[in-house]
């Protein structure tokens, strides 16, 4: 038998940051004009333009920092548990088209969680 436990957590990881833009990519080539019959060629189509840019990616959440994590609350008995948790990882960071920062939501910090089936 335990008596009066200690469950003990370390700090929670933090969220990633969302990645760098990546460059658009180049266009295709048109196809030649087909041939009239009497020797000449109809025009050719037009080149594609070049595809957009890509954004930067979204940034990640912070790690939880949870002592006892469960599915079935009914079947969860605590006596006399004592908690030393660690903080809860902060969110990461990324940035929106105006080049205002985006931060990521932190983790939380909890005794017990119950996750669903």
């Amino acid at each position: 038998m335990v008596c009066d436990p200690l469950l003990k957590t370390l700090e929670a990881g933090v969220g990633g940051d969302g990645g760098e833009p990546a460059r658009g990519g180049d266009g295709g080539r048109g196809a030649p004009g087909g041939a009239v019959g009497d020797g000449t060629w109809s025009c050719g189509g037009g080149d594609e333009g070049r595809g957009g840019d890509g954004g930067y990616g979204g940034p990640g959440r912070g790690g939880d920092s949870i002592g006892i994590a469960t599915l079935d609350e009914d079947q969860l008995t605590l006596e006399r548990v004592t908690y030393d948790l660690g903080p809860p990882g902060k969110g990461g960071v990324s940035w929106d088209w105006s080049g205002e920062e985006i931060h990521g939501e932190n983790g939380i910090q909890v005794e017990t969680q119950r996750f669903p089936d």
